[in-house]
């Protein structure tokens, strides 16, 4: 038998549901060790339910209900518990409050969620009940796979793990914060290790589709070596700041072949941030709508390899400063084998101490004329700011490749604007393609910066100026 509401409308203030609560509450209470609750094809209007550990809940995709009756709630409580395995299950939060909640003094372990749904979780709740899935002390050993979140105001939310896998779950409209978001804790037993975040994918999302947070100064937690790659994340609704990756914890992290789309949505702030020391961010695309492609924030020893970046409103790949956190060093890093196309204002932009750093084999391609204001716009397709040592910009290829670019439109291969000694810019091709010669080599900007650069068989092609 179908649960009934005894009043129209689903405000708690004014409606009396049938409440299921009880009668499920018991059935749980005597699942046997390792049994299995199999819920019928229903509505159930339920206050929060405490779950058993050791026991299987399962339902029937997409028939199987379970509402909430109560405000400012979740719909089950998986707190210090083991071994449970939720599966076929639609949680909605009846525009109240979220649906699967894992806090108390302990961590929660052997967490299984699967092919299960969530739905009507308000923005307007407090914290955290406008949460999906929220976990504050630690999950252990656990999965979440083949979920579905729609119309959320967040998804899943959670501190500190060891050995958790978050893979091919969907978003769609998450309305307030982000599809996933991860911040560990400082915990009393070994955490940190075995994260994968992988084979996600969200659409129309108001923040970021995957945030893993570390405070600045650190609270001392753990993370080691994240897995984030094969994620697709698109269309933003907020009106700028939202973020397709931000990787602020996790030194070693790798962040790999996730596609990043915005194209023809307002433009967002950033496509993948990445604020580890030893990061590997490979195989990437970022497509439209964002200002920045790439951005590491004076972290050390990244590899940006191969990445695919597209129509940004800034910058394609930058090496920046956080200077209010006094980060401001990128040493050691190698940009290499990445296409960046049409960034408005510069390819790769150099803007931290990034000595010792290796950037070549990239190809930039930039058309005068695919901003709507390049007649005012002048385009580095690679550029340096002062560093301590050393770097390598060598083997690039940087190309203009508009036939008749608008007349204002400015376009250099390299600016310069501090001198490196032992720094290179050698084997290097820029090109422009346009039917006059059309741009310089290399922009000295200051008139001496590059005295002691190494500037060697580089090649310059149809430009009014190889060097100025």
């Amino acid at each position: 038998m179908k649960a009934r509401a005894l009043c129209i409308g689903f405000l708690a203030a004014a409606c009396a549901f049938a409440d299921d609560t009880s009668a499920l509450q018991g059935r749980i209470n005597r699942c046997p060790s390792n049994g299995t609750i199999r819920l019928e094809p229903r509505d159930y209007f339920v206050r929060p339910l405490w779950l058993k550990s050791d026991c299987t809940y399962m339902g029937v995709p997409g028939k199987t209900i379970l509402r909430l009756a109560a405000p400012n709630q979740f719909i089950v409580e998986v707190s210090e518990k083991k071994n449970i395995h939720i599966s076929g299950i639609a949680f909605d939060g009846n525009s109240m409050g979220g649906a699967i909640v894992a806090r108390g003094n302990g961590p929660s372990s052997g967490i299984s969620i699967d092919t299960c749904s969530f739905t009507g979780v308000p923005a307007n709740v407090p914290f955290p009940f406008n949460l999906a899935v929220f976990s504050s002390w630690a999950l252990i050993d656990s999965t979440f796979r083949d979920n579905t979140f729609h119309d959320v105001a967040g998804g899943i939310w959670m501190t500190t793990i060891e050995n958790v896998a978050i893979e091919n779950n969907s978003f769609a409209h998450v309305t307030q914060g982000n599809a996933i978001y991860i911040a560990p804790n400082p915990v009393p037993f070994p955490s940190g290790r075995n994260l994968r975040v992988a084979g996600n994918k969200g659409s129309g999302l108001a923040r970021m589709g995957i945030e893993i947070f570390r405070p600045d100064p650190t609270n001392g937690s753990s993370l080691y070596a994240p897995v984030i790659e094969n994620n697709e994340f698109s269309d933003w609704t907020s009106p700028k700041d939202g973020f397709g990756l931000s990787i602020t914890h996790g030194d070693g992290a790798i962040v790999r072949n996730n596609l990043i789309r915005n194209p023809g949505k307002a433009t967002q702030y950033l496509g993948i941030e990445v604020i580890v020391d030893n990061a590997l961010v490979e195989g990437n695309t970022i497509d439209g709508g964002f200002a920045y492609g790439i951005a590491v924030q004076g972290t050390a020893g990244s590899r940006i390899l191969n990445n695919k970046i597209s129509n940004m409103a800034e910058t394609g790949i930058i090496l920046a400063c956080d200077g209010g956190r006094h980060r401001c060093a990128s040493r050691d890093s190698f940009i290499s084998g990445n296409t960046i196309v049409n960034a408005r204002r510069v390819g790769i932009s150099l803007d931290n101490d990034w000595s010792n750093s290796k950037i070549v084999h990239n190809t930039i391609l930039r058309t005068g004329g695919f901003w709507p204001d390049d007649s005012a716009v002048y385009f580095a397709g690679i550029h340096q700011s002062p560093a301590a040592g050393p770097g390598v910009i060598d083997f690039n290829t940087i190309v203009q490749n508009a036939p008749a670019p608008p007349a204002g439109f400015k376009f250099c291969g390299f600016r310069i604007n501090s001198p490196m000694p032992g720094s290179s810019i050698a084997d290097n091709v820029v090109r422009s393609e346009s039917r006059m010669p059309l741009g310089v080599g290399i922009l000295d900007n200051t008139g001496s910066a590059t005295a002691k650069w190494l500037i060697e068989r580089d090649r310059f092609v149809n430009l009014t100026s190889g060097r100025t």
